[in-house]
């Protein structure tokens, strides 16, 4: 629009009067949104074209009173010809998307006329700071909607005719102030050097203080209300607030309440700060900001009336009542404020936030952010984010494409970064992680309600942390419902976001619904938004408050003549301070990211898997933006370490990092780990700080969480290959390098070498495919001093293969076999054989050859659905074959597949519980709800009850240090028992482990007592390891998702005297460090106990020394002093009879680091010094390290920490 003529003519009739003409010219494609034209609007009635009018103001001369208006519109002219509008979408509430319905309106679609009718509409005056202003909607831009053509008046001529009123120029008089230069004036009319005819406007004045309470010699640019209590909360803000010129006054309610009148305690307050505004206004310092100070049960909210459509709300929180001080609200005296034929004045005069605290933390938690924000200039200067959530789907319509249009008139220096649904970058944890980094700027478009916001909640905003503040600005639903009828005692999500310590400086939001359109982003609360920001830093609004008044003013049009206009208008509110001015970017600022990170056990084991005790390096990838200015002294430092971690290194300092570039990749902190650390994940925090290059203070401490995992899994580990398994997994030298590998064996009959390193070196696969449901066995078949791989397949196979898979023979048994075969010697041949059994109650004994054994098959006559054993029952030196079977019956075969005598015998319930075999020939075994323990004759010893199925079936050990075996075993589901051959409880058990198991115990000793630990993998994975007590032992359950679990071996697997457990799950292995050092005591350390799958304590090869119930002699290794150490420790043993020592240091690689002795020692006390130095006089670094006392009876470890 350019004007081209403003001609102000005086009229002398019967009186004076003015008549006002303007004459301007328009965009003539000014009815389009991409003409660029910034001071048109569009239709916002739902079915008309879309397309823009004029909406414009006049400034009306001093005292003059509008008598009549008239817009003259040049011949309309064809602007564009064959242009199909489209029509305007009916708007539709943030938080309640529906298919859009809207349908063009036929009484305008299908006539030939054009759209619309009127050139120009009248909405009244309004005004502002005493100037009175005319405000018009024109429309020079015309539709015919079935010619499609679109016609444009170039040329306005405006004609207003005035008469002067005593009482208006009485009125304007009282509110002008001379000493104010009103910008937004200038900018918002058409007419702004009509201004000058206010300038004698100061002798009309009659204004008075209304009460003592304003004092007209003290004037104050702002004011504050709230209570008694709260006033003190305040005094340190207002002593700031002074310092920065910003004169600000304090005042109580209690006071306010006596001193004025007013329908209510919100009316009583209107009319007090409409009091110090016009006793101020002739002063040299006007009134310009109010802040109210508290929640609204401190400071009343005024709730106006909107309807827009069937939507109602008789009680919007409206706080502008409180700033927009003309005009009555509650003209017709109905107590429904703010109704469109109330006298309502929409223009504020002041600026006006609200402080919604109640608590001196709350207050104290705001004041303290606003001056952290003003005072300070830090990273969060620079940085702008938007954040964009899908709105509709019917049509597709995306939060993010209106940020990208409100995005235009952020300026390019920030860093602006985006969060949106569209783009798949919204998340709740990335918005968190957002907020808590700090930012200046933030904007956002989508679904909220009073509670909720940006995918987060009141509890999630109040655990933010961050130290940057910035303020956001959103067009969400409720988010600022601040009045007790809404949001209750736990307050609006909006209000916890500046009164919890981190969050936000400052909110702008919506007490209501928002308003969005479907398909378009010309949404109702859009127009706010975008101009909000244009007054920030197009229209040199700088400061929050004046940024929303000129966001309200250059829509005050929309919303004089439209519902949802005005109901956006009313709702929205600022929480803060309206005097903070936005910080715009500072280029010489940087901003440091953490692009990564990798954490090292290079001065542990170094296996990648971090276990207690351990010391790790954490290398931080420190980056700076390359939109930013250079750092200089980056301060780097590590805090929040968990209880117990210990950091080696205090903070370090980088000199200076250019935009773009990165830290020193050998950057690195090292933390140790205690050694009675528990497993799982832990978290610390990274704090980045630097010096600004002029100031020398600091750029703001930017802080980012770091994570490790202590785990028992192997760095080496898992290995998967994607195909399920059954079987447990085999550990055994299968090259014959001196190390142990791990055969995994797939259900297809696929085997999988892989080393300690989880690499996979070789196997085989079986011809045909085969379906193997259960685990192999292993043993020399053929006695030339190899081993050999036996297993049985549901194609009726069992196979017998070598270490590289070629086939020593294959037996058809026509048969389904679904369990684990047996290699057992059964005759006096010397030889093993091979024993496997159908599903279906068939046993087959097959010799190394793959003949069948004289005698074989024996048919049972009920299904099997246990393993089956292999012992010398009898005590006849040969083994015989134990098989439970589903009818109840247990049979006992010997070498030519016959009963042995007493057997079998019937116990009348279903045997599930694979058969175990005692060291005294008694077998243990169970059912479904019962253990029983059978002598070799078939008596029944014990028949105890169990809560449930036993997993898999019980082990047998030595666990509580008598004369006797313990049976142990797990039921499925976790009820873990140990109980003697009387069946007794041992004391402590049965403890319910309250998980699901499918496999059996294992026994070892795994701490520095004499006794074995019970260790339980349940069918994920997760170890529990029970002391011989029924207590848990320290640091466990460590819990795992590998799903399927088989069961496992333990094994010193590295070769390095540290125990270590290979697991099977569904599709791969998991090896776990355990790490206990190797130990003589390990009665069952593998399915069945042993690879031979026997089931029996004798096939175990456990036997300590010539009594195999008696513990071997134990030796003592005391906990070396001083640990830690910095120099020199004393390690103290003792050996229990004479013999050769060996006390050696090891790192926690194996490695060797020193012989400290290895010579002939009587028994008794020793002690020795060791200075830290390795076996060349050098000095260690710090660290973990392993003292370990070898004799020929034990191996026994400590750990030490040398910390320097």
């Amino acid at each position: 629009m350019k004007k081209v003529l403003i001609l102000i003519t005086l009229i002398m009739t019967c009186a004076l009067a003015f008549s006002l003409t303007l004459s301007f010219s328009v965009n003539p494609s000014g009815w389009s949104k991409d003409s660029g034209a910034n001071d048109t609007a569009p239709f916002l009635e739902a079915g008309v074209p879309a397309m823009n009018y004029l909406p414009v103001r006049v400034l009306i001369p001093f005292g003059e009173r509008v008598e009549n208006i008239q817009v003259i519109l040049s011949e309309p002219e064809i602007q564009r010809k064959q242009q199909v509008l489209d029509f305007v979408r009916k708007v539709q509430i943030i938080s309640q998307p529906q298919p859009d319905t809207t349908v063009p309106k036929p009484e305008i679609w299908n006539k030939d006329a054009l759209f619309p009718a009127e050139d120009y509409k009248f909405l009244g005056t309004q005004m502002f700071c005493g100037f009175q202003i005319a405000m018009i909607d024109i429309y020079p831009w015309k539709y015919n909607p079935v010619q499609k053509t679109i016609f444009v008046s170039k040329n306005v001529t405006l004609q207003i005719e005035t008469s002067w009123d005593d009482e208006l120029a009485e009125h304007s008089a009282n509110f002008y102030a001379p000493a104010k230069d009103y910008p937004e004036l200038t900018r918002l009319v058409l007419n702004p050097e009509t201004i000058n005819s206010y300038q004698n406007a100061i002798s009309y004045r009659t204004h008075q203080p209304q009460s003592r309470l304003i004092d007209l010699s003290v004037p104050k640019k702002m004011i504050i209300i709230t209570n008694s209590t709260s006033a003190s909360y305040f005094q340190n803000y207002i002593d700031w607030q002074n310092t920065r010129n910003i004169s600000t006054g304090i005042y109580l309610i209690t006071d306010i309440y006596n001193s004025y009148v007013g329908a209510d305690n919100a009316e009583k307050i209107r009319n007090f700060i409409s009091d110090a505004y016009q006793t101020w206004s002739s002063t040299s310092t006007p009134l310009e900001y109010v802040i109210l100070g508290g929640d609204d049960e401190i400071i009343p909210d005024r709730g106006c009336f909107c309807q827009v459509g069937d939507t109602v709300d008789l009680r919007i929180p409206t706080d502008i009542y409180y700033s927009n001080l003309d005009g009555n609200w509650n003209a017709d005296g109905d107590q429904i404020w703010g109704e469109s034929d109330d006298i309502v004045d929409l223009i504020p005069e002041v600026h006006l936030g609200r402080f919604p605290a109640e608590t001196a933390n709350e207050f104290g938690n705001m004041t303290r952010k606003i001056q952290y924000y003003v005072n300070n200039d830090t990273y969060s200067n620079n940085l702008a984010i938007m954040f964009g959530e899908n709105l509709n789907n019917n049509p597709l319509t995306w939060g993010g494409d209106y940020k990208d249009d409100v995005a235009t008139h952020i300026p390019d220096d920030y860093i602006l970064s985006t969060m949106y649904q569209r783009d798949g970058t919204f998340s709740s944890i990335g918005v968190w992680n957002a907020l808590n980094d700090g930012a200046n700027v933030m904007n956002h478009m989508g679904h909220s309600n009073e509670t909720s916001l940006l995918g987060q909640g009141t509890g999630s905003v109040e655990q933010l942390q961050n130290t940057e503040y910035g303020f956001l600005y959103t067009q969400g639903c409720y988010p600022a419902a601040f009045d007790q009828r809404t949001s209750g005692d736990g307050e609006s999500i909006g209000e916890h976001l500046v009164t919890t310590s981190g969050g936000l400086f400052s909110f702008i939001g919506n007490t209501r619904y928002g308003w969005y359109m479907p398909g378009s982003i010309n949404g109702p609360s859009q127009f706010y938004d975008r101009q909000f920001f244009i007054g920030l830093y197009e229209a040199n609004q700088p400061n929050l408050g004046k940024a929303l008044t000129y966001s309200r003013l250059q829509n005050v049009n929309a919303a004089m003549d439209n519902d949802v206009m005005r109901w956006c208008y009313y709702e929205m509110v600022l929480f803060g301070d309206p005097t903070i001015e936005v910080k715009l970017p500072d280029p010489a600022l940087p901003f440091l990211t953490l692009e990564g990170y990798t954490i090292s056990d290079a001065d542990g084991d170094g296996d990648g898997s971090f276990n207690p005790g351990e010391i790790l390096r954490i290398y931080p990838v420190i980056k700076n933006s390359p939109e930013a200015g250079t750092a200089y002294n980056i301060s780097v430092t590590l805090e929040n370490l968990p209880q117990g971690i210990i950091l080696l290194d205090g903070p370090q300092v980088i000199p200076q990092l250019l935009p773009g570039e990165s830290c020193d990749s050998s950057f690195y902190f090292r933390i140790q780990l205690p050694q009675d650390i528990t497993y799982g994940t832990y978290y610390l925090k990274i704090l980045l700080d630097s010096s600004h290059p002029i100031t020398g203070l600091s750029t703001g401490i930017r802080k980012f969480n770091l994570s490790f995992e202590i785990t028992m899994v192997d760095g080496n580990f898992p290995w998967d290959c994607q195909i399920h398994t059954k079987s447990a997994p085999i550990v055994y030298d299968l090259n014959n390098d001196g190390t142990l590998d791990i055969l995994y064996l797939n259900t297809l009959g696929q085997a999988h070498y892989i080393n300690n390193n989880g690499e996979e070196f070789g196997g085989f696969t079986a011809s045909p495919q085969q379906d193997i449901m259960r685990s192999s066995a292993m043993a020399d078949l053929t006695g030339d001093g190899s081993p050999e791989i036996v297993y049985s397949s549901r194609t009726g196979k069992i196979n017998a293969v070598t270490l590289d898979g070629t086939t020593v023979f294959s037996y058809d048994t026509g048969k389904q076999l679904i369990f684990t075969p047996v290699i057992a010697t059964l005759d006096h041949s010397g030889m093993d054989k091979v024993i496997a059994h159908s599903l279906n109650g068939y046993v087959y004994a097959v010799n190394s050859d793959g003949s069948l054994c004289s005698g074989f098959p024996v048919n049972l006559g009920s299904s099997i659905v246990t393993e089956i054993a292999a012992a010398d029952i009898n005590q006849d030196g040969l083994m015989e074959i134990i098989i439970g079977c589903q009818n109840g019956t247990l049979h006992i075969l010997n070498a030519s597949g016959e009963e042995l005598p007493e057997f079998p015998i019937n116990i009348g319930e279903i045997i599930n519980g694979s058969p175990t075999v005692l060291d005294n020939g008694n077998l243990v075994f169970g059912t479904n709800n019962r253990m029983l323990l059978i002598s070799s004759s078939g008596e029944i010893l014990v028949n105890k009850p169990i809560v449930a199925a036993m997993a898999s079936g019980p082990v047998v050990a030595n666990i509580s240090g008598d004369r006797e075996l313990e049976i142990v075993f797990v039921t499925i589901n976790g009820m873990l028992y140990a109980v003697d051959q009387n069946g007794n409880d041992i004391n402590g058990f049965p403890v319910n482990v309250n998980d699901n198991f499918n496999a059996p115990p294992l026994i070892v000793n795994l701490d520095e007592d004499i006794q074995p630990e019970i260790l339980l993998t349940s069918y994920q994975n997760s170890l529990y390891i029970y002391n011989n007590n029924g207590t848990i032992l320290s640091g466990y359950p460590f819990i795992t998702s590998f799903n399927g679990c088989t069961p496992g071996t333990i094994c010193d697997l590295d070769n390095n005297d540290m125990l270590k457990l290979v697991s099977g799950y569904s599709t791969g292995i998991v090896v776990m460090n355990l790490r206990s050092p190797e130990t003589p005591i390990k009665p069952w350390i593998t399915y069945r106990g042993a690879l031979n799958r026997q089931g029996s304590f004798a096939c175990t090869g456990y036997v300590a020394n010539s009594d195999p119930y008696t513990t071997p002699p134990v030796n003592r290794l005391e906990q070396n002093y001083p640990n830690p150490f910095h120099q020199n420790t004393t390690i103290s043993y003792e050996t229990k009879k004479e013999g050769k020592v060996n006390l050696s240091i090891f790192n926690l690689r194996g490695q060797l680091v020193r012989t400290l002795q290895d010579e002939y020692i009587p028994s008794g006390k020793h002690s020795i010094v060791w200075d830290g130095k390795d076996s060349m006089g050098r000095t260690v670094a710090d660290g973990i390290y392993l003292c370990r006392l070898k004799t020929p009876e034990t191996i026994l470890t400590r750990r030490m920490l040398l910390f320097k």
